[in-house]
C-alpha cells in the first residue's frame, strides 16, 4: 500500500470537497449487532436484477486491474479518517421537512443545483475517488487506486472489481465514459460540461477496470474534476440523449452505486421524497461506511407553510427541525416537550462556511446595470434595524462572498443604512424627477419593480425595506411565490432583484461560481450576471497553484473585486445551526460535520451520521404515552465542539476526537 504524498481536492460537479487540517483519532468500541426494529415498509430494500459473481472478471489480467492487481506504482490509502461511529445501529427512519419541492432530482443538467438534490445525490451516487473528511488527501471510493504521470497531465484510475450498481451489474470503465459523454453534452443546458471539457480530454478505457484521463491545463483542478465526477450506469444512460435524460429522469432517479436508492413510487411530486437504504450495498464493509448510512428510510416532506412545519414537528410528526427564525428560537423553542426531554435543543457551532445571503441584482438590464443605483439600494437595506428589532441581534452582517472562512477579505467596507446618501446616488444616476405620488422617474419611466419571495416571515423585513425605498422615491411591489417557482425565476434570470441564500464552500469552487462564463450559465449561482476579466485571471491562477496560502490570498482579491461590483444587497449570516430533534437518536458528540451544515452533501450530513438508539426510542415512546414521565434534559444549549478543537489545534495541542453522544 502506498499513500499519495500530494494533497489534492476532489471535485463533485459543483462542489469541491473540504480542505481540513488536523489529525483525527477514531473512537473505539464494538458495533452493536442488534438492529433497530422497524415498521413494515421501512426495511432496507434490494432491486438486484443481475447476480454478478463477486470479484474481478477472470478474463482481465492483473496488469489491467483484474485479479492479482498489486497496485505497485499506484497511489491509495487504507488508513484514512472516517466520521462514522462504530457503535451506530442500523434500522429505523428519520424524517424532516423542506418548504419547496425540488425542480429536478437529476445528477446532471439544468435545475439540478438545489440543496435537496445535492443531499440526495451524495447518498445515491459515488465518484471514483473521495476525500478524507479531516484533511484534503484523496481516498478510495469506486476506485481502489489512482495514478498521476510525472508531468501531472495523465491520470489513471483502477475501479474496484467488487463495485456494483444497485441492480447488481458491475461498475466498469464504460460507466465512466458514458457518464462523461452525458455530463458534457451541451444539450443538458448546463455549463458544467463546458468546464469539464475545458480542463480534461475525453476519458479512455484501458481495460474493464482501468480508465485514463488527460488534462488540458496545469494545476490541481483537472485531477480533482476527474476524480470527483459522480458516476452513472452506462447500461441505463449510455444510449440516452441529453433531451431524453432531461425528460425521462427529471424525477425518475437513475439507480446509483451508493448506499441509498429512490424508488419511483417514493417520489410523490409536490409532497414528499423517500430514500431507502439498500440491503446489498457493495461498500457496506468498506472503511468509509463504518458507522454510516444507518437509517432504513429517510423521508423528506414538503410543507410550504413555515408555521405548519413547526407545529408538525412539535407534535412529533417529523423528527428534525431547524430554526430559521431567530424570534422562534428565542420565544418558542422551550415548549413542553423540550422541558420534559422528549425534544432536544442545540445551537451547534462548527466551521461551516456561511455562504451568501441577500438580494441579487440583475446587472443585465436597467435599473441595476448602474452601480450607483446598486450602491443606493445597499444603503437602503437596514440590516442593523432588522437585527435589533426582529432578529434578537442573532446575526452578523455579510460583507463577503466567503463569510466565516479564511477566504473572506476583511478589508471589504461595511455599508450601513444612509437614506440621504442613497438619495444622492439615485439622483446622480438620473432619477431626479418625481410623479404625483412622489416616486422617482427617469425618461418618463417610474422607478417601480417587483420582487418575489417565498416565506411569509420574509415580509417582516421586506416591508421595512419597501417603506425605506418609498422614502427614497422607489416603489417596490412584493409577490409571494413557492420555492420551486422562485428557483426557476432565478435560474432563468427572469428577475429585476431577487432574494438569494447560497451555501458556502471550503475551499471555494470559483470555476463554477464566479468566472465570467458563469454569468450566462443558467445552472450556476451567478444569478446577477457579473463579469470581470480580472476575476477570470485570478481564478486561472487559483486553479493552478498548489499553495494553499496563495489560494487564500487570491480568493481575497476575488472577493474584493466582486464585492465592489456590488452585484448583491448583502444581508446577514449565522455562525451556528439551531436544531431540535425528537429524543430518540444516537449521534456523534460533534452532532454535525466540521465544515458543513446538517443536511448538505459535501461532508456527511445527519442522515448519514445519526442513528436510532433503541433505548432512547423505547423511553421516548413511553414518555409520549405517559405525560408524567420525564426524560433526561441538557442544561447546556450551545455545542462548541469543533470551535474548541480549533482552539486546541491553534495552541499546538494534540486533539483526540470522541465520537459517541
Amino acid at each position: 500500500m502506498t499513500v499519495s504524498k500530494s494533497k489534492l481536492l476532489i471535485l463533485s460537479p459543483l462542489v469541491i470537497l473540504l480542505l481540513l487540517t488536523f489529525t483525527f483519532i477514531n473512537g473505539c468500541g464494538g458495533k452493536k449487532d442488534k438492529p433497530v426494529k422497524t415498521n413494515t415498509g421501512t426495511e432496507p430494500i434490494s432491486i438486484k436484477q443481475f447476480d454478478t459473481p463477486p470479484g474481478a472478471d477472470p478474463s482481465v489480467s492483473a496488469e489491467m486491474g483484474g485479479n492479482g492487481f498489486t497496485g505497485e506504482g499506484w497511489d491509495t490509502d487504507s488508513t484514512y479518517n472516517y466520521l462514522g461511529d462504530p457503535n451506530a445501529i442500523k434500522g429505523g427512519s428519520i424524517s424532516w421537512s423542506i418548504p419547496d419541492f425540488p425542480a429536478s432530482l437529476r445528477q446532471y443538467g439544468k435545475d439540478e443545483n438545489s440543496y435537496y438534490t445535492r443531499m440526495m445525490q451524495s447518498l445515491v451516487y459515488e465518484s471514483l475517488v473521495d476525500s478524507d473528511p479531516i484533511n484534503e488527501n484523496p481516498t478510495p471510493r469506486l476506485a481502489t487506486h489512482w495514478q498521476k504521470s510525472e508531468n501531472n497531465t495523465v491520470y489513471r484510475f483502477r475501479i474496484n472489481p467488487d463495485a456494483r450498481w444497485a441492480d447488481g451489474k458491475p461498475v466498469t470503465s464504460d460507466d465512466v465514459i458514458a457518464t462523461w459523454k452525458l455530463a458534457t453534452d451541451p444539450g443538458l443546458l448546463s455549463g458544467t460540461g463546458e468546464v469539464y471539457k475545458t480542463y480534461l480530454e475525453d476519458p479512455v478505457a484501458e481495460s474493464k477496470y482501468i480508465v485514463r484521463y488527460k488534462s488540458k491545463k496545469e494545476g490541481w483542478l483537472p485531477f480533482s474534476i476527474a476524480a470527483g465526477i459522480r458516476i452513472l450506469p452506462a447500461h441505463i444512460i449510455g444510449n440516452v440523449s441529453a433531451k431524453e435524460y432531461l425528460d425521462k429522469y427529471n424525477y425518475d432517479v437513475v439507480p446509483g452505486s451508493g448506499p441509498y436508492y429512490v424508488r419511483t413510487q417514493d417520489v410523490d411530486k409536490g409532497r414528499s421524497i423517500s430514500l431507502r437504504r439498500r440491503s446489498d450495498y457493495w461498500g457496506e464493509n468498506m472503511r468509509w461506511a463504518i458507522g454510516m448510512n444507518n437509517f432504513d428510510l429517510i423521508k423528506t416532506e414538503v410543507i410550504q407553510d413555515e408555521t405548519l412545519q413547526f407545529e408538525k414537528f412539535k407534535k412529533g410528526e417529523t423528527d428534525v427541525y431547524s430554526y430559521n427564525r431567530a424570534q422562534w428560537w428565542a420565544e418558542k423553542s422551550d415548549f413542553e416537550e423540550v422541558k420534559r426531554g422528549l425534544v432536544m435543543k442545540k445551537r451547534i457551532f462548527n466551521q461551516n462556511p456561511a455562504g451568501l445571503s441577500g438580494l441579487a441584482f440583475n446587472l443585465r438590464k436597467p435599473p441595476f446595470d448602474d452601480i450607483k443605483v446598486r450602491k443606493a439600494f445597499q444603503m437602503l437595506y437596514d440590516i442593523d434595524k432588522f437585527n435589533e428589532k426582529l432578529f434578537y441581534n442573532a446575526y452578523k452582517p455579510t460583507k463577503s462572498l466567503f463569510s466565516a472562512t479564511v477566504y473572506e477579505n476583511p478589508n471589504n467596507p461595511r455599508v450601513k443604512f444612509n437614506l440621504d446618501s442613497a438619495i444622492l446616488l439615485l439622483e446622480e444616476a438620473g432619477w431626479t424627477e418625481k410623479n404625483s405620488q412622489g416616486y422617482r422617474m427617469k425618461n418618463g419611466q417610474v422607478f417601480e419593480f417587483e420582487m418575489t419571495y417565498t416565506q411569509p416571515s420574509q415580509e417582516r423585513y421586506f416591508t421595512i425595506f419597501q417603506e425605506d425605498l418609498k422614502k427614497a422615491g422607489v416603489k417596490l411591489n412584493l409577490k409571494q411565490v413557492d420555492g420551486t417557482t422562485q428557483f426557476k425565476i432565478g435560474n432563468q434570470r427572469n428577475f429585476t432583484i431577487i432574494p438569494v441564500n447560497w451555501g458556502g464552500q471550503t475551499p471555494p469552487n470559483h470555476e463554477f461560481n464566479v468566472t465570467s462564463r458563469t454569468a450566462d450559465d443558467t445552472n450556476s449561482t451567478n444569478w446577477p450576471g457579473y463579469k470581470s476579466t480580472d476575476v477570470d485571471r485570478l481564478v486561472e491562477r487559483y486553479n493552478i497553484t498548489e499553495s494553499i496560502p496563495e489560494r487564500i490570498a487570491l480568493t481575497k482579491q476575488i472577493d474584493s473585486i466582486i464585492y465592489n461590483i456590488q452585484p448583491y444587497v448583502f444581508g446577514w449570516y449565522a455562525d451556528y445551526t439551531r436544531l431540535s430533534w425528537l429524543n430518540k437518536f444516537g449521534m456523534p458528540e460533534f452532532y454535525l460535520s466540521r465544515f458543513d451544515d446538517y443536511y448538505s452533501g459535501t461532508q456527511p450530513n445527519i442522515f448519514s451520521l445519526w442513528w436510532v438508539d433503541p433505548d432512547k426510542l423505547l423511553a421516548y415512546d413511553e414518555a409520549k404515552k405517559d405525560n408524567s414521565k420525564q426524560l433526561p434534559t441538557e442544561t447546556v444549549v450551545d455545542n462548541t465542539y469543533w470551535i474548541d478543537v480549533l482552539k486546541k489545534e491553534n495552541s499546538g495541542e494534540v486533539v483526540k476526537i470522541q465520537k459517541t453522544k
